[in-house]
């Protein structure tokens, strides 16, 4: 699995856990509600920077990196 399917994979469920959480709190004790929401919010943001996280030059495409700006405007 690639970064983005993790990232994908944590995002989905934070964000209904949060959610069916958020609609329960009058139901669940106030001292358990925010640990669980803190959890719940790394987990969101974890999954965040892994949707958004690329690899710019991984060992696997160093061989098809070309430079860039190679070409002299002296002629």
């Amino acid at each position: 699995m690639n970064n983005r399917r993790i990232g994908l994979s944590l995002l989905i469920p934070s964000t209904i856990t949060g959610i069916i959480i958020l609609v329960m709190s009058n139901y669940l004790p106030k001292e358990a509600l925010l640990p669980i929401l803190i959890i719940n919010g790394v987990i969101w943001a974890s999954g965040l920077v892994l949707i958004n996280y690329k690899a710019k030059h991984s060992r696997r495409d160093k061989s098809k990196f070309k430079r860039t700006n190679t070409k002299t405007w002296d002629n």
